[in-house]
């Protein structure tokens, strides 16, 4: 079985599907690298190194605590880890339990994240037709902590709102992959994005000196926020509803951008025929 070594966690709204499609649209040229809103860090982690300065941010401390602790104590992580068992007993007993240290913070996240349906952290789960979810063991887990330790070694973890962020990093050798909460929460309950500011994004992004590529839900909502840009559209299954069974699980998407993505978006297109993921 091969083990991928490109993520740590599934984390809702995350880009498993489409990071080949975005990857491919990112510049060659870009000298910092930044993530926003890092998530899961799908598309960061998709290769060994997108520039010489690469910034992860995001706003949920939990996520910010964990990676920072996968980078500077992954042997204190996986010994934490080691001692948990996965079952439900433990499992009800830390979402109802309060961890001292950040080690301690970053494992209980990490277990409830990986033992859950979905990746919510709320829900104690196992996948049925692997050994996925709650069954799997910790094996595989600790060599995925000791790879993203490795690719974490020189990016600089942030946790601040978006807007500061992009208005400190930005010049004209920047990258910004911005994948911010959906407008129509993209399917999934956990992700209500009723008091994000898009409209907030949109007015910062429109006047950075560096680069933006932007995913999205595609809604009229966000076209008519960003018809002044390049777009296109892209196609996924819903991974989550996928897995429940439910037979409507395509979700359309846009991907945005202030430089050019149409040709090369077409050009991957035709080149992995319906394969765009």
């Amino acid at each position: 079985m091969t083990i991928d070594t490109k993520h740590l966690i599934n984390w809702v709204g995350g880009k498993r599907l489409l990071r080949k499609t975005i990857a491919n649209l990112i510049p060659d040229d870009i000298q910092t690298y930044i993530e926003p809103f890092g998530g899961g860090g799908w598309v960061l982690f998709f290769k060994d190194r997108w520039a010489d300065v690469e910034i992860y941010n995001d706003l949920d401390g939990r996520l910010v605590n964990l990676f920072r602790i996968v980078k500077y104590h992954p042997n204190a992580l996986k010994e934490e880890l080691s001692y948990l068992l996965g079952s439900r007993e433990m499992f009800m007993q830390f979402l109802n339990s309060k961890p001292i240290t950040d080690v301690q913070k970053a494992a209980q996240f990490f277990f409830l994240i990986t033992r859950s349906f979905g990746g919510k952290g709320s829900t104690f789960g196992c996948v049925k037709k692997s050994a996925g979810g709650a069954c799997k063991s910790l094996a595989n887990t600790m060599i995925k902590i000791d790879a993203i330790h490795g690719r974490l070694d020189k990016v600089l973890i942030e946790h601040r709102d978006f807007e500061k962020l992009i208005s400190q990093y930005d010049y004209e050798g920047a990258f910004f992959y911005c994948d911010p909460p959906y407008s129509t929460g993209c399917g999934y309950e956990v992700t209500s994005t009723e008091n994000f500011a898009h409209e907030r994004l949109q007015d910062v992004l429109k006047n950075i000196k560096g680069k933006f590529l932007l995913s999205y839900d595609d809604s009229l909502k966000i076209r008519e926020l960003y018809k002044d840009f390049e777009m296109v559209e892209v196609q996924r299954q819903k991974g989550i509803n996928n897995r429940q069974g439910i037979t409507n699980n395509v979700y359309k998407e846009l991907l945005i951008a202030n430089y050019p993505i149409k040709e090369k978006f077409q050009e991957y297109v035709r080149a992995n025929r319906n394969k765009v993921k």
